[in-house]
């Protein structure tokens, strides 16, 4: 009768495995944090109100209203309906040419409050000008 061999797993074996499977993971996670975030338009705020509760990380893009220079605050309109919009705090430098009725895109982290939607910033990015 014949012996049939044992296969062992050795020590670099098992090594090797848990070093494939962590470089497998950096990768998936590299991948998912490049991945572009969503950006948002005012009225898709208001629309579902409900999806927005949390407090959380947020890009939202309207127009720029109610701004003054060396003031820290603006209202971002929403660009299919004006009368849509959300309260901006900005305590960082803005970009140069920012300014009112400006298509941006604000990130920050948006709360509500009886209704009223805030964004703390984070980052602004101003929009390229249509081209005719």
């Amino acid at each position: 009768m014949e012996e049939k061999e044992e296969t062992r797993i050795t020590g670099k074996q098992i090594k090797l495995v848990i070093f494939l499977i962590l470089i497998g993971m950096v990768i998936v996670l590299l991948a998912w944090g490049l991945t572009p975030a969503k950006i948002y338009e005012v009225s898709e705020i208001y629309e579902h109100p409900s999806s927005f509760d949390n407090a959380r990380e947020i890009s939202v893009k309207g127009l720029v209203a109610d701004y003054q220079v060396g003031a820290s605050n603006f209202t971002l309109l929403g660009s299919q309906d004006a009368n849509l919009t959300i309260q901006v705090i900005h305590d960082h430098p803005f970009p140069e040419g920012f300014g009112n009725a400006q298509t941006v895109v604000v990130t920050g982290t948006l709360t509500s409050s009886s209704g009223i939607f805030h964004i703390q910033s984070s980052a602004i990015q101003i929009g390229c000008p249509s081209k005719y």
